[in-house]
């Protein structure tokens, strides 16, 4: 072959390469510039939302995050922000460029906030067998991680409304939270009622019904929840 030859070859093959990284990153050492961001038409990020009420992200603001992707890299301390519409993650490079971690690629984030001056943290993850509307890729804020772990899905979705005065329609986020126990790679729903003991803690029950009754809990409180799960964990 020619050099000419060889060098359209190599053009092709790095063609591809580009190509298959659409709506993905690619990362050397560090993060950094070296991220190719795009979308799958290969254009710069963009923000679809501005015209619209509310917010697609868990939190809109960009905050300190820990990153693991799923071939287990991990980045610390990235701005990023969890959209849980597009159930992608949006962060800035070091070049303070705004892009995307597409569909399916980061396995667990956890994100550093601070709440009436209190620190606090978020964790999320991926990987969670489908169940109702979420897949495989779905983020779930994990409220308690264990043998029996806690878990919220935060769903956002467009709504269409309409002034009836004038007419006008406009588009608004509308936000769903549910409950999921995730025990044994088994996740089933929680329903907060009285099918939570024997649904999921049948093998300690007459423990954790004296501390549900001594402790004054109520299932229908998240914080209570949370306290009830941990104990359960905590029994041996």
């Amino acid at each position: 072959m020619t050099k000419f030859t060889y060098l359209i070859i190599a053009l092709l093959i790095y063609t591809s390469l580009l190509q298959a990284q659409s709506n993905s990153i690619s990362i050397t050492d560090k993060w950094g510039s070296q991220i190719f961001i795009s979308d799958g038409n290969g254009r710069a990020f963009e923000n679809k939302y501005a015209e619209m009420t509310g917010t697609p992200y868990f939190i809109p603001n960009f905050k300190q995050s820990d990153i693991i992707l799923k071939d287990g890299r991990k980045y610390k301390n990235i701005p990023a922000r969890i959209n849980l519409l597009e159930q992608e993650l949006n962060f800035i490079s070091s070049n303070g460029e705004e892009g995307y971690i597409g569909k399916g690629l980061v396995s667990e984030i956890v994100v550093y906030d601070t709440l009436k001056s209190v620190p606090r943290l978020s964790r999320f993850i991926s990987g969670v067998p489908a169940i109702d509307q979420q897949n495989t890729i779905s983020f779930y804020q994990v409220l308690v991680a264990g043998n029996c772990s806690l878990l919220k899905s935060i769903s956002k979705n467009i709504e269409e409304r309409s002034n009836e005065l004038s007419g006008e329609r406009s588009k608004e986020f509308a936000t769903r939270e549910n409950m999921y126990v995730f025990k044994q790679g088994v996740i089933k729903r929680l329903k907060k009622d009285n099918s939570l003991f024997s649904d999921f803690f049948q093998d300690k029950i007459d423990a954790v019904n004296k501390y549900y009754k001594d402790e004054n809990l109520n299932i229908k409180n998240e914080a209570h929840l949370v306290q009830l799960m941990n104990y359960y964990n905590s029994l041996k």
